[in-house]
């Protein structure tokens, strides 16, 4: 465990164990213990989740239980302030990391718990905002496209499945090569099949965000190395249908641009990237709503001109329903479908369907899902891969 490991996992668990020692009627933040301290006027919010799946996984040739972390979103913990810097101006600072167990859905079905512990900072950030300006975000976090392929207004889904794919909850299961008479081999991961292309992800960048104008806000951002992404946001009701959509494009440039977004190349054969998505979800009053995402990307490749074919596409539809059965909180049934061409390799194929079932806890914060999930894929050269099913549970419960 690094140094900076060891120093946020105790500042974190002093900050925590601070605020909770604290009476109710000594929560004023200027009078907190050093590690908490603010300025008078900046008020403190300690937050966070934990997540978990587990469930039964079949290559085709076995069944395994497996148990770890939901790959849809991570468990975290953070730290908030926000404040006044006069009348109109407000501040906010947002401190925020992912506690990475190694063990994403328990890694894949050959392994017992892979990887090391460490942490991912999601997001080191201060904002301004102004209510007729808009906000202007300095630090690392959201680019203007993160969450562009996620859109969902469906309550509850997102824990068990992510925006725009289907293969987060299973990415790193390993595909099986159906070969009679001979030894059954490893292809590949799911997740070399499957991508929702949700912009540039998060980023060491300065954004802006337009004010709301009837729904509508945009946003863009500038990125480390010369690159950047713009984004636009909606977000109403017509005739009583909900409506909540997103469309962002992002560009890269030069073969300094390997990131870890979906818009970056990998600073070898992938040298910059040009890219649309985008995502709309409606709910009617009925509650019945569908939800579609989709992306299609232009790949600059090291030592082709303009490459005219083999460039990733993806599209996500999916349908559900939404009701309330019990005073827990909303009930969501969805079924999705998704199609991703390229999306690892040249002629890459894959096929997937997600059956979820969330409830939504409100009085705890807790989102509960039961899943399904079955992916068929090709590559160029074989169209003979066992498919794969995972069936299992999951949940985040918020704190």
């Amino acid at each position: 465990m690094t140094k900076l490991n060891k120093a946020l996992m105790a500042t974190t668990a002093i900050a925590f164990a601070s605020g909770l020692a604290l009476p109710a009627s000594a929560q004023d933040p200027s009078k907190a213990p050093g590690v908490v301290k603010s300025g008078d006027k900046i008020k403190l919010r300690l937050y966070g989740q934990i997540t978990r799946q587990f469930g039964f996984v079949n290559d085709g040739e076995a069944t395994t239980f497996k148990q770890g972390s939901n790959a849809n979103t991570s468990t975290r913990m953070g730290i908030d302030g926000r404040g006044k810097l006069t009348k109109d101006v407000n501040i906010r600072t947002r401190l925020e990391f992912a506690l990475n167990t190694g063990d994403s859905v328990g890694g894949n079905q050959f392994s017992n718990q892979p990887g090391s512990n460490d942490f991912d900072i999601r997001h080191l950030d201060v904002i301004f905002s102004h209510k007729k300006a808009g906000a202007i975000w300095i630090g690392r976090g959201d680019s203007a496209t993160n969450g562009s392929s996620e859109v969902n207004l469906a309550p509850g889904i997102g824990t068990g499945r992510l925006g725009g794919s289907i293969h987060h909850a299973i990415g790193e299961f390993r595909l099986m090569d159906e070969n009679d008479g001979l030894a059954a081999q490893s292809i590949g991961t799911v997740d070399r099949f499957f991508s929702n292309f949700d912009g540039a992800g998060r980023q060491n960048r300065i954004r802006y965000d337009s004010p709301t104008f009837f729904g509508f806000k945009a946003s863009a951002s500038i990125i480390d190395k010369h690159n950047f992404d713009a984004a636009l946001r909606y977000s109403g009701k017509i005739a009583g249908t909900a409506i909540k959509a997103a469309a962002g494009f992002c560009e890269t440039k030069g073969a300094r641009t390997a990131g870890d977004g979906a818009c970056f190349g990998n600073g070898a054969s992938i040298e910059g990237v040009a890219q649309v998505n985008g995502s709309i979800s409606v709910k009617t009053p009925i509650g019945l709503g569908a939800t579609f995402s989709g992306a299609k990307q232009w790949q600059n490749r090291a030592g082709v001109a303009h490459a005219t074919e083999g460039d990733p596409y993806n599209i996500n539809p999916s349908i559900w329903y939404t009701t309330k059965v019990t005073e827990l909180g909303a009930t969501t049934a969805e079924y999705a479908f998704q199609y991703c061409k390229h999306c690892g390799l040249k002629d890459d194929k894959g096929i997937g369907h997600a059956v979820t079932v969330a409830q939504k806890v409100d009085s705890t914060g807790g989102d509960y899902y039961l899943t399904f999930r079955l992916v068929d894929v090709e590559t160029a050269t074989n169209d003979d891969i066992e498919n794969l099913w995972f069936v299992g549970a999951g949940f985040r419960q918020r704190f």
